[in-house]
């Protein structure tokens, strides 16, 4: 899909790998996961709804106080295709003005050509070239973690989860995840603009 749509952001340097988390920030969840990247020295990208925000503005305050990147997903999860053009203008300034950010993340990676000549008009549209899959329950965490060893590699762009469909695996496979990529003896970053 890269090739389709190069103007997207879909990989990061070479030597690194970037661990993105959708649909936060949420009130277990996120204070758990920012304890443990900064008890491991590991800056994230997340991508944040608007509404979450909304009720947890204190976890967006601490996650750009410990120099995370912090992007919008939109101010409901809810695909973009599902809108008319003015309703989901309405929603991404919604989410935008609640985060200074240049990055958004579509909800599902769903959008119209017009939805996203707009996205890119206000900055950068950030996809992924390695899904976790962390929400699907047909996934355990054994196969979700063998996948992880099999197929990361330099330059990913990594999604998981905040939310409740992963508060009971999240524990076991953030952990597991970051020693995987350790292994592999590859750098964490942040996802960071288009040159």
């Amino acid at each position: 899909m890269a090739w389709i749509f190069p103007r997207r952001i879909w990989f990061g340097p070479k030597d690194s790998v970037c661990l993105t988390f959708d649909d936060g920030p949420h009130p277990i969840i996120t204070p758990w996961l920012l304890d443990e990247l900064k008890k491991k020295n590991i800056k994230a990208t997340f991508f944040w709804n608007g509404l979450q925000i909304e009720k947890h503005p204190e976890l967006l305050t601490r996650a750009e106080k410990e120099g995370h990147v912090v992007g919008h997903h939109g101010y409901e999860h809810k695909s973009a295709k599902k809108y008319d053009f003015e309703t989901f203008r309405q929603q991404f300034e919604q989410s935008r003005s609640m985060v200074n950010t240049h990055f958004y993340r579509p909800p599902y990676g769903d959008l119209n050509f017009k939805q996203a000549r707009y996205a890119l008009r206000q900055g950068e549209i950030v996809m992924w070239s390695w899904m976790s899959y962390d929400f699907d329950q047909n996934y355990s965490v054994h196969s979700i973690l063998e996948k992880a060893k099999e197929q990361i590699q330099g330059g990913d762009v990594l999604v998981l989860h905040e939310n409740d469909k992963t508060i009971h695996s999240i524990k076991e496979i953030i952990p597991s995840i970051i020693q995987i990529i350790r292994d592999k003896e590859l750098n964490f970053a942040v996802v960071e603009k288009k040159q």
